[in-house]
């Protein structure tokens, strides 16, 4: 059973620093990572984790031990919004009037972000794979997670940085990422973004039009086999969630011309496994993402 550690994280900061961050403390980095919601449900007897995207939810047992941390923290019933980091670090927004800590927080208003804990395990969906195993060497193959509100969304810039972006702030990784980078720009050679999930898996836009040449052969490819597999497997779940990506990311409704999300593999098969961890120097930062419980991307 997946479940949340107590555990002390590491966080890198400005200036070269870093800071050893305890639960309940305030968090010093951008609010990132997969987006779930602990919430109550006429369908289900307890509580429910919740992935959602417009009209589409999909449950699963909450991870033991996080709605008691919510509650501690000041969220009622132990209810609300939670991310999760490509760190598996579990992260939420507490009210600052009810928050304990509020002196140690860089904003002493709106929601405060605090880091909750560690998940240790695998969550898991009936419906949909979120851990699927990573393409064969020199493969790609279309990614069957979800393809929103999933993963840490970076970009890769022209000049082939790994940078977090939300509104006007941009926040480079504080470690190089070059493999990554280079595994990225093989498939697609424009500036675009690129997800981390909580698994450690990798996933790209890929557009139909915009293919490198020299893999256009292996999207096809990947695109045939997983088609082929769903069809056979009768996974409706992950045909209709690709074709809403489809949809989401063409022009004029047109999935013909939109974007195949493709799994490039696993954060450990880059870089020496290096996670992007991205450093806020720009202290503005934290008053923007107090203002709102929910942070959209």
């Amino acid at each position: 059973m997946v479940e949340l550690k107590q555990t002390i994280t590491k966080v890198p900061i400005s200036g070269g620093r870093s800071v050893r961050l305890t639960p309940g403390s305030p968090w010093p980095s951008a609010y990132r990572g997969s987006q779930y919601s602990v919430v109550s449900d006429d369908d289900f007897t307890d509580a429910v984790l919740k992935w959602e995207q417009r009209d589409l939810s999909v449950h699963t047992d909450v991870p033991r031990g996080l709605q008691q941390a919510l509650s501690r923290l000041g969220k009622s019933g132990g209810y609300g919004s939670v991310r999760v980091t490509a760190g598996k670090e579990v992260l939420t927004k507490v009210p600052a009037e009810q928050y304990d800590d509020i002196d140690k927080a860089p904003i002493d208003s709106g929601w405060i972000p605090v880091y909750v804990g560690k998940l240790n395990g695998t969550i898991e969906f009936d419906e949909i794979d979120t851990d699927p195993k990573s393409p064969r060497q020199s493969r790609v193959n279309v990614w069957r997670g979800f393809p929103f509100n999933h993963g840490e969304r970076w970009s890769v810039s022209y000049d082939g940085n790994l940078i977090w972006t939300w509104r006007d702030y941009q926040f480079k990784s504080t470690f190089d990422h070059s493999e990554l980078v280079s595994a990225y720009q093989e498939y697609r050679g424009t500036a675009g973004r690129l997800y981390c999930t909580e698994n450690g898996h990798i996933w790209i836009n890929v557009p139909n039009d915009g293919i490198a040449p020299a893999k256009k052969d292996a999207i096809e490819s990947a695109v045939k086999n997983w088609r082929k597999q769903a069809e056979k497997d009768d996974d409706t779940s992950t045909l209709r969630l690709v074709n809403r990506r489809l949809v989401a990311t063409s022009r004029g409704d047109d999935p013909s011309t939109g974007h195949f999300p493709i799994h490039l593999g696993r954060l450990r098969d880059f870089d020496n496994g290096r996670i992007p961890r991205p450093v806020v120097e720009n202290e503005s930062y934290f008053q923007a993402v107090c203002e709102y419980e929910t942070v959209w991307e």
